[in-house]
């Protein structure tokens, strides 16, 4: 499946505040693969589960700055990891003490 056909069939509502046609492969994946397994449906993140792949969907979301407390929950279950190996699962230092 090609990356267009990939975007085409993902849920209209992820890119609620972008354009799609701006979102490119490679330069945007940890972020695409971030928003849908935050947002999407079942159908959108096994339609990303199987474009990307287990390890690439467990490093962006590993590294994603933000995401839902349900959705580490899930996630650090699905990969048998601990809650806190996900960067959005830590506190982040307030900005004047950095």
């Amino acid at each position: 499946m090609s990356f267009e056909e990939f975007l085409g069939r993902l849920s209209r509502h992820l890119f609620w505040d972008v354009d799609p046609s701006a979102i490119r492969p490679g330069e945007h994946d940890a972020y695409l693969i971030a928003r849908i397994m935050d947002r999407g449906t079942r159908d959108d993140v096994r339609l990303a589960w199987s474009y990307y792949g287990p390890d690439a969907v467990r490093e962006a979301l590993t590294r994603a700055p933000s995401l839902d407390p349900k959705t580490v929950a899930f996630f650090a279950n699905q990969f048998e990891l601990p809650r806190s190996a996900f960067r959005a699962s830590r506190p982040s230092p307030a900005p004047w003490n950095r």
